[in-house]
């Protein structure tokens, strides 16, 4: 295992630890921990994100400010479209966002194979809603009020075919490549010991965000810009979620749990279609850095 992806999994494995030293000592409820999420998110989670537009310039001629603002207009064009399907059809809005949030997360093990990374991404969504699926759908509650029990057994469903798929790598692993075994065992521990929102806290920041903001950094020709430009997009992209957590509560018609569960959640469905769409492109055309085996 190369350096790099040991220091990744260890930053993981260790703050599921964390974590859920955390949780036993404070026990916190759904709003404890929508505390503790919005944060964590904000400095741990945006900054891999918010290396897009560095990303957007290493593949499109972005020279002159109106080249950039123009990416910039039908990047949070996207964003708006699917914070606007949200509104429209929340259900159908939440069933898409996790499923191509597994897809998106398979790329945690780019390099491992196609077994490992159908049984990374579809764990990393279907495993805490396999083990909690009541907590889950309490959640989704907030989101999608009349399609949250449905979609919450679904995902459970598909943390039995992720189950399933962490097996069938364990059982397949050759002794040279099995450095995936220890993060995918990491999420299923986490999803046992954490309830769901602090589980995401440990797989979303502290191993899907290291690990991407780790690996387009070092595939980007000017590191020192790329993390100016990650600190002043993160700073806005929090800016933008506390306005969204604003206005919801001065509506005065849901709780503050909603409020923010709201903001934390469409605002990471809606910037992820853009983000997934340019992370793909980029994969293909400058292949990030490999991991090891």
């Amino acid at each position: 295992m190369m350096p790099a992806r040991a220091a990744q999994s260890g930053i993981f494995l260790a703050g599921l630890a964390l974590v859920a030293a955390l949780d036993r000592a404070l026990a916190p409820g759904l709003w404890g921990q929508a505390l503790i999420l919005a944060p964590a998110v904000a400095l741990l989670g945006l900054p891999h994100g918010a290396l897009d537009l560095p990303v957007a310039e290493s593949l499109w001629p972005l020279s002159t400010r109106a080249d950039r603002a123009r990416f910039v207009a039908v990047y949070l064009g996207l964003v708006a479209g699917v914070a606007l399907l949200w509104w429209l059809a929340p259900g159908p809005a939440l069933a898409i966002f996790l499923g191509y949030s597994a897809l998106h997360f398979a790329g945690d093990w780019e390099g491992d194979g196609h077994l490992a990374q159908a049984a990374g991404g579809v764990s990393a969504i279907g495993a805490p809603a396999l083990v909690h699926t009541g907590d889950v759908a309490a959640i989704f509650a907030h989101l999608a009020p009349s399609a949250a029990e449905t979609v919450a057994q679904a995902l459970a469903a598909s943390g039995v075919a992720g189950g399933a798929l962490v097996l069938l790598c364990l059982l397949s692993a050759s002794r040279g490549r099995r450095s995936h075994l220890a993060e995918l065992a990491g999420i299923w521990a986490g999803a046992v010991l954490l309830p769901p929102l602090l589980y995401f806290v440990a797989y979303f920041c502290l191993l899907h965000s290291v690990r991407h903001f780790t690996q387009t950094l070092a595939a980007l020709p000017d590191r020192r810009r790329a993390w100016r430009m990650a600190g002043l997009v993160s700073a806005a992209a929090g800016a933008g979620a506390g306005a969204a957590f604003t206005a919801l509560q001065w509506t005065g018609s849901v709780a503050p749990e909603t409020s923010l569960l709201q903001a934390l959640f469409i605002g990471l469905a809606a910037l992820t279609v853009p983000h997934m769409l340019l992370v793909d492109r980029f994969r293909r055309h400058a292949p990030l850095p490999p991991r090891g085996g």
